[in-house]
């Protein structure tokens, strides 16, 4: 396939096409005024013409043939051409003999020389026609010449139009010009954070040109921040997440190369299997809970959606009792509860307080509750009668796989981490209080959104 390759086009200043179109400007007025000039001086001279005719004629006419005679002695003297016809065909002339012309006035060349002529019957016998013409050439020299001197002008005009173009151009482009400086100044080394000084010319345009640039500026530089702060988190994500899960998978291999070098007796291969299997279980569930933490890192708020959050909460107690028989839980929400937010994420962080609640805490009880509060919040709260949690470790552990000192074996250490970035996610916070069931009261703290 071949592929056609679109020349670029060659770039001009901006002070360039200014003066441009200061001269563009200039040749079109002063064509059309060139133009209107010449032709009122080709008109006024006519008409000038036309007026020494309608004196001259004034006399010839009263006896034409008269004052042909005498025309024709004064000889070369005699600028004037008359010409007599009359209705037999006889013909009385000037040395200069005029064409038969219609009556009115005319242009004619006669022998190299152009006349203007009038021909007329008036006062005249019938049939008799008059032409009466005067000479013209230096008339047409001197319009030439006025042509001359009104192209001249409008050629000195058009080029001191461009000239002036390019000197006033420079100056109203020179906010533009010292804008583009700026911003060439900033190169790649430059602190997007700092803002373009505004030009404070007048020139609106490069005021609002200094916005946007500005503007531009700071959405790149939020851009570069966030880009680095994901590339940032997402290493520490990677190297924290490694080391959690080298471990269980080290005692994986430990346990294969075991069963694959020793001869064992039918007991000790059980409780190697239960370790694999374990061990698989906590594999499992670190990879489920990084695979949470990912997709709650890319959600964005524009895939907050009308949630219930007392029918959310609903189900996850229906589930958690499920999934744990000997727990028993009590739902306590407003009767309509509807916010903005994500449902998966809400659900997911209900869930894992109600697991933490069973698996780390050994509760037997729970209590959800969910009520909108007076001053524009919504508060979840998950209440137990288990173990509870120490206050020194009531921050630390929704940090990104820290273990309680009163939790199980085979946690991931990413079930509170999850709900503190489902709070976070939705604007709100998350945190542990004394229950009064006696156990430990874990509150997700929202803006309502609804």
């Amino acid at each position: 396939m071949a592929f056609r390759v679109r020349r670029r086009r060659h770039s001009y200043s901006l002070r360039f096409r200014v003066a441009a179109a200061a001269a563009l400007g200039a040749t079109i007025i002063v064509a059309v005024l060139s133009w209107v000039t010449v032709n009122a001086i080709e008109r006024n001279n006519l008409t000038q013409a036309d007026q020494q005719l309608a004196v001259s004629s004034r006399v010839v006419l009263i006896e034409p043939v008269l004052a042909v005679t005498v025309l024709s002695v004064l000889g070369p003297t005699n600028d004037m051409a008359v010409t007599v016809r009359n209705a037999d065909g006889s013909l009385a002339s000037t040395t200069v003999q005029l064409p038969v012309l219609p009556v009115g006035h005319h242009t004619v060349t006669v022998d190299g020389n152009t006349y203007r002529v009038l021909t007329t019957t008036e006062n005249q016998p019938s049939g008799r026609v008059v032409s009466l013409g005067i000479p013209t050439t230096e008339t047409e020299h001197a319009t030439a010449q006025q042509r001359r001197f009104v192209l001249l002008a409008a050629i000195a005009a058009v080029a001191a139009s461009a000239g002036l173009g390019w000197l006033f151009g420079g100056r109203a482009v020179r906010p533009i010009v010292r804008l583009t400086r700026e911003v060439d100044m900033r190169g790649p080394t430059g602190d997007p954070s700092v803002p373009l000084p505004i030009d404070g010319s007048g020139v609106k345009e490069a005021d609002k040109l200094a916005e946007a640039v500005n503007t531009m500026l700071e959405r790149l530089d939020r851009a570069q921040t966030e880009t680095a702060a994901a590339l940032e988190t997402a290493r520490d994500f990677a190297a924290v997440s490694a080391h959690e899960l080298r471990t269980p998978l080290t005692a994986m291999r430990t346990d294969l190369e075991v069963l694959r070098t020793l001869d064992l007796d039918e007991e000790q291969r059980r409780e190697i299997l239960g370790d694999l299997h374990r061990g698989q279980n906590r594999v499992e569930t670190t990879l489920a809970a990084l695979e949470r933490l990912a997709a709650g890192d890319l959600a964005h708020r524009r895939e907050h959606v009308d949630t219930d959050v007392a029918e959310l909460c609903d189900a996850a107690a229906h589930d958690a009792m499920r999934h744990f028989p000997q727990l028993t839980v009590t739902i306590d929400t407003d009767a309509e509860l509807v916010t903005r937010g994500l449902p998966t994420g809400l659900r997911l962080a209900v869930d894992n307080a109600l697991t933490n609640s069973a698996r780390h805490g050994g509760a037997t009880a729970a209590v959800v509750s969910a009520h909108r509060t007076g001053d524009g919040r919504i508060v979840i709260a998950v209440d137990d009668n288990g173990r509870g949690l120490p206050e020194h470790e009531r921050e630390a552990v929704f940090e990104r796989f820290f273990r309680g000192s009163q939790a199980t074996m085979g946690g991931s250490g990413l079930g509170l981490a999850l709900v503190a970035q489902q709070a976070q996610l939705h604007g709100g916070r998350a945190y542990f209080e004394d229950s009064p069931m006696g156990g430990a009261r874990l509150v997700l703290e929202l803006p309502d959104q609804g």
